[in-house]
Formats: C-alpha cells, sequence, structure tokens
C-alpha cells in the first residue's frame, strides 16, 4: 500500500508533466521547417509579392505566440514566405490588418513597441548569435546582431547594419488614419547573403540549412499588443532553441 505521500508526490509529478507538455515550447514540432526554393526570374522589392517565384513559394502561418493556438481571427491573420537567388534571401509578410499604423520614422527605433513584422537568422548554428531583422508598417528597418539573447545591449547590438539590404511594405488601406478599417500590408525584405555568413558560397542548395524564425507584433486601437510567432516561444522572442529551420532547395 503506497502512503499518500508518495501518492501525493506522484501526482505532483504527473500535472508537472502536463503542464509542460501544454506549453508552446513543447508543443513544437522538433522538424518545423520552411524551404526557400530558387526564385525564377528576377524579383523587384516593392512590397508586392506579385512575381512568380511567390506565388509557388511555401506558405506557413503564425500562430499566438503565448499560447501557440492557431490565429482563429482572419482579420489579424499572418503567413510567411521564402525565396532566395545567387545574392539575396527574400522574405514576404502578408499580414491581415484592420488598423496599420507605426509612428517611428528612423532606422533602428523600438520598432518592436508598435507594430512590426520580424525575422531572426541563425546561420552559423551557435545559439547566442544571430541577426534580428524588423520593418515596420511605414517601412522603417531596424536590423541588429544579438550576441547574448539573456542580457541584450540594445544600444550595442543595433549598431550592426546590413548595407545591402532592401526592404518595401505595401499598405491596403490608410496608414497612420486611426479611425478607418484598412484589410492588409505586406512586407518584401531582401536579406544579402554575402552579409550573413562567413560560408563560401553562402547558401548550397539541398545541404545548407539555417535556424528561422518569424514575427510579429500587432497593435490595433483599443486594443493590448498581441505577439505572433511561426515557432512560438511562449514568452520573449529570444529564444533561438525554438527557431525553427531553413531549408535551401536545389
Amino acid at each position: 500500500m503506497k502512503c499518500p505521500e508518495f501518492a501525493t508526490a506522484i501526482f505532483a509529478g504527473l500535472l508537472l508533466t502536463c503542464l509542460a507538455c501544454n506549453s508552446p515550447q513543447q508543443q513544437q514540432q522538433p522538424d518545423i521547417r520552411i524551404t526557400a526554393a530558387m526564385a525564377t526570374g528576377a524579383i523587384s522589392v516593392d512590397g508586392l509579392l506579385d512575381e512568380t517565384a511567390w506565388q509557388s513559394a511555401q506558405t506557413v502561418t503564425l500562430r499566438d505566440n503565448r499560447s501557440g493556438e492557431p490565429v482563429t481571427e482572419k482579420d489579424i491573420q499572418t503567413w510567411v514566405k521564402a525565396c532566395f537567388d545567387e545574392k539575396m534571401l527574400f522574405v514576404g509578410f502578408i499580414c491581415n490588418d484592420p488598423d496599420i499604423w507605426s509612428t517611428f520614422t528612423k532606422r533602428d527605433e523600438h520598432l518592436w513597441e508598435e507594430e512590426v513584422v520580424e525575422v531572426f537568422l541563425d546561420t552559423d548554428q551557435d545559439e547566442n548569435t544571430y541577426v534580428e531583422i524588423e520593418v515596420s508598417p511605414a517601412n522603417v528597418l531596424f536590423d541588429s546582431y544579438i550576441v547574448d539573447p539573456q542580457n541584450i545591449d540594445v544600444a550595442a547590438t543595433k549598431a550592426y547594419d546590413l548595407s545591402d539590404i532592401k526592404t518595401a511594405v505595401s499598405v491596403n488601406g490608410s496608414l497612420n488614419k486611426r479611425d478607418d478599417r484598412d484589410t492588409v500590408w505586406t512586407v518584401e525584405i531582401a536579406i544579402p547573403l554575402a552579409e550573413i555568413t562567413d560560408a563560401e558560397p553562402p547558401v548550397v542548395p539541398g545541404k545548407t540549412q539555417w535556424k528561422i524564425n518569424f514575427y510579429r507584433v500587432n497593435a490595433d486601437a483599443g486594443e493590448p499588443s498581441t505577439g505572433y510567432a511561426w515557432s512560438p516561444t511562449g514568452t520573449r522572442f529570444h529564444k533561438p532553441s525554438v527557431f525553427g529551420t531553413l531549408f535551401f532547395e536545389k
């Protein structure tokens, strides 16, 4: 006959196990992945995502970052695509949004405090170091290089600038007109491969794979800001152990 203390310990252990299994980190598939195909034809970075390469690119969906659950409200859903050529990794965001706004105007301002999309990209398999790229609905850029995810020195990390990065945003609605209803904003980012990896060549299709995550912060009028992620981290975005994998396809 088991003593009450032993039974209590068993119950507590089972409860903790269940709670752990329900956390967003534990819900993630260990092989969550996106494949970037080689772009067929040139891509014009204009925010429209209308080239053939975008039409055929794999599309992934962002989830609620805290719960890990799918976003059921259609007017705030988010999709991400990726493709590449010999010089650039292209990332496209499609953000449904009834209230599109941003007050930031200068590079490397704290875009995450308002509405923004973000790409975190680890090209060297070192979880302590990765590139962070953010773009606001006003096409303002924040780019930084993280060297310690637990203790981020924002002033130091944002001194990092990608010289050949290109971004563009297209807004279906009226930016910063808070009393009307908008529809969607799309973001196109061209990330220079040679600036984010020391490998030569930077990418070998069919072989190269990097860790990556996609995020969005949405803050509609009268609503608290909400974070969304491709591979939800549960709390703060800076959890590189939870990033998904980016494959480069032949």
